[in-house]
């Protein structure tokens, strides 16, 4: 799929000429040229199955025309459409790839099929910014036979605070919180207290009846009523993990949990509790958020982000919600926002059938953009044109600028959609202190905040929204779910029956008279004994202690 582009004029001797020069002029400066040796520019094929982004040769860019002429290399990225599957696995009953490829949930099947090229060696000898930006995770990269096939995307180089909630946190209402003064809820009591003194003066929102709580638990949508146990007793989600023994256990047959669905029960004998929360499928639940008639609800902001959206563009500001790290009681030191994350896959990998010569020239170009320039040239893109640097070294943007970088259009002349993510590139800070992400730099944050978000965090006496959650604590295991469970093993059995088990038990416990409360949770208890959840735990804790015995 390798394709040449002769950038020479046509006169045979004028491209002698200008060889013969070239050679000269490199030869002097000492500088090793990585075009082809006549001076062409080479072009590749990414296929890039993790995302349905538009078709483009990256030197069709100005970021990839810069890299082009640095490297005399630029890449035709193709995306995938239709079925990402069936399209690798054409490619592996063919044995054609591309050069490169991110085979997304087939990366697995295309090792196996020996179609990825070992990466060691190569980078060892071709590649010291490449070497250097995946030293982290360098260990963890390795499979079982040594080798590194795949090139991840998003390298931690240092944690920094989002300015905003995308993940979990418990969210209320901005009007129930205006109107009672801007309370700071700490625990689960304070949290369902404020809802209750709304829902109570408020019975009704636009003609409707109001929600005080909803939650929802549709196919996948089960995080909203699994995860809160843990974080509300200062855990991060999903499994429990001991910092000084990393011993694992789950916590779904805990007295956490048990207490959690007490809660909830409690607030259902008061009538605020959604009587369709699980009856209800995903579009309805989000047709109820965006309706302004929903006081509280506790998930990823993420998972109801279409609907918060349509929020934030309402005539009422105040419809949108807030997000709060609730806690079981008040000394918990809560755990919502993500650690560094560590993922090792999917990623991008050199296929087999690509001659020597060219995978040399493509880790190449890979290490160029992995010099501490070119990862800000991606990520920030040129001073003086889309950021400038302040006094104290701090990288910021004016709104104009903002407003620039945000246009689609822009975005992909320039270059940010097409050799941003799915590349190798890093996440967190540079070693400067500025972040990575020019969304996640507090400066540039605080210019998208509109008039209502500054008077909340006036209120609350913060800078950005996240200054109300405590800074995660170390986890060189997170995230968990990266770990492998072996296809009908017992502890892959436990994952899906313990989810089958509780989806339909945490009903019965919840909706049920508070006098049949602990019958309830008892014969649930009794049911979840009997999963291999012992099994779960075991091949948990071999891979969190594994992945924390790999990072350096």
């Amino acid at each position: 799929m390798l394709k040449r582009k002769s950038r020479i004029l046509a006169f045979a001797l004028m491209v002698m000429l200008l060889v013969t020069s070239a050679c000269t002029n490199a030869e002097k400066s000492g500088k090793e040229s990585n075009s082809s040796e006549n001076g062409e520019v080479l072009t590749y094929t990414f296929f890039n199955a993790s995302s349905t982004g538009k078709d483009v040769n990256t030197g069709d860019t100005k970021i990839g025309k810069m890299f082009e002429e640095a490297t005399g290399v630029n890449f035709d990225i193709e995306h995938i459409v239709g079925d990402s599957n069936q399209k690798i696995g054409t490619m592996i009953a063919s044995g054609e790839y591309p050069e490169l490829l991110n085979a997304q949930n087939a990366t697995a099947d295309v090792i196996d099929a020996g179609g990825f090229v070992p990466l060691n060696d190569l980078i060892e000898e071709h590649a010291p910014n490449l070497r250097k930006l995946y030293e982290p995770i360098w260990e963890k990269m390795k499979l079982e036979d040594g080798n590194i096939y795949i090139l991840p995307s998003g390298v931690s180089n240092g944690y920094i605070k989002p300015p905003n909630i995308g993940q979990s946190a418990f969210f209320i209402k901005r009007e129930a919180l205006k109107e009672q003064g801007y309370p700071h809820p700490k625990t689960i009591d304070e949290y369902f207290d404020i809802i209750e003194k709304y829902a109570k003066a408020h019975p009704t929102t636009n003609g409707a009846k109001t929600i005080p709580y909803t939650l929802l638990q549709y196919d996948w949508h089960v995080g909203q009523l699994f995860d809160p146990p843990a974080f509300l007793s200062g855990e991060q989600e999903g499994i429990i993990v001991d910092n000084e023994t990393l011993d694992v256990s789950v916590y779904h047959n805990k007295d956490i949990t048990k207490e959690w669905l007490g809660k909830l029960n409690q607030i259902n004998k008061k009538g605020l509790l959604d009587k369709e929360s699980f009856t209800q499928n995903y579009d309805e639940y989000l047709a109820k958020i965006s309706s302004g008639r929903v006081v509280g609800w506790f998930g990823p902001r993420w998972e109801s982000g279409t609907a918060l959206d349509t929020l934030e563009q309402d005539d009422d500001p105040y419809n949108d919600f807030m997000g709060f790290p609730i806690v079981f009681e008040e000394g918990i030191k809560d755990q919502y926002l993500n650690p560094e994350s560590f993922v090792t896959s999917p990623g991008m990998g050199l296929t087999t059938g690509t001659p020597e010569e060219d995978q040399i020239r493509i880790i190449k170009f890979l290490d160029h953009m992995a010099k501490i320039d070119s990862q800000k040239l991606i990520t920030w893109g040129i001073e003086g044109e889309t950021y400038d640097v302040n006094e104290e070294g701090r990288f910021v943007r004016t709104q104009e600028q903002i407003d620039l970088v945000n246009k689609e259009e822009f975005r992909d002349e320039f270059g940010f959609s097409a050799l941003g993510w799915y590349w190798p590139i890093m996440s967190g800070t540079f070693d400067d202190g500025n972040s990575v992400d020019p969304n996640v730099q507090p400066e540039v944050a605080q210019l998208a905040y509109d008039e209502v978000d500054k008077e909340f965090l006036k209120a609350y006496n913060i800078e950005t929204f996240t200054d109300l959650f405590t800074e995660p604590e170390p986890a060189p295991w997170f995230p968990f779910w990266d770990a492998t469970i072996e296809t009908g093993s017992e502890a892959q059995l436990y994952d899906q029956q313990s989810r089958d088990l509780i989806k339909r038990s945490y009903p019965d416990i919840i909706l049920s008279n508070p006098s049949d409360f602990d019958s309830e949770w008892n014969k649930f208890k009794k049911d979840f004994e009997k999963l291999p959840y012992k099994a779960y735990e075991e091949v948990m804790e071999e891979s969190v202690k594994k992945e924390a015995s790999l990072m350096k």
